[in-house]
């Protein structure tokens, strides 16, 4: 019995051309599995927020860098007026930073998979696009003035078109004579 590998229902949203192209990629099943499940997390949560933002990630990444820099401040001005000693402002201040870096971490990884993963996409759509968009013949222009090229730069022809004249054919070695005039 034959099954296929396509079980799973798309999300009504999913960019069919992306779908496509997760499904024949030509990269390993598993790279491509993984890219897929990144996509899907991201378009289910696309759209979130208010105003509503393609990330909203980024806006809560800088929001928290903010508040966390704001929270230090505010110990400093506390530290000022003696409500926190000089001795644990450094480790409170420390302490807050480190969480700070430790979640922008983590955040950023996650999304440098998605934007890994929308490159990805993206490259490929703009590749088929400029397919549909390209001229067929274009690429015999484009081996002509790569031929002219290599005259250039004094090599060999690599292709030779019909409608150029011939080029001259190096004149043959003269044969050597090997015996001596009699």
């Amino acid at each position: 019995m034959a099954t296929s590998k396509d079980t799973r229902r798309s999300a009504p949203d999913t960019n069919p051309f992306f779908l496509k192209l997760f499904r024949n990629s030509t990269v390993d099943s598993t790279i491509s599995e993984k890219r897929e499940r990144i996509w899907r997390d991201t378009v289910r949560h696309a759209g979130t927020g208010d105003p509503p933002l393609r990330f909203p990630v980024y806006e809560h990444l800088y929001l928290l860098n903010v508040y966390a820099q704001k929270m230090v401040e505010l110990l400093e001005e506390l530290s000022g007026k003696s409500a926190i000693s000089k001795e644990s402002l450094v480790y409170y201040q420390a302490m807050l930073q480190y969480v700070r870096a430790s979640a922008s971490h983590g955040l950023v990884n996650f999304m440098n998979g998605i934007e890994e993963t929308e490159g990805w996409l993206h490259q490929n759509q703009q590749r088929a696009e400029e397919e549909k968009l390209c001229d067929p013949d274009d690429i015999y222009i484009t081996v002509r003035q790569r031929e002219a090229e290599r005259r250039r730069q004094k090599l060999p022809p690599l292709v030779r078109f019909l409608d150029e004249p011939q080029a001259a054919k190096p004149a043959a070695a003269k044969k050597r004579k090997t015996g001596k005039a009699r």
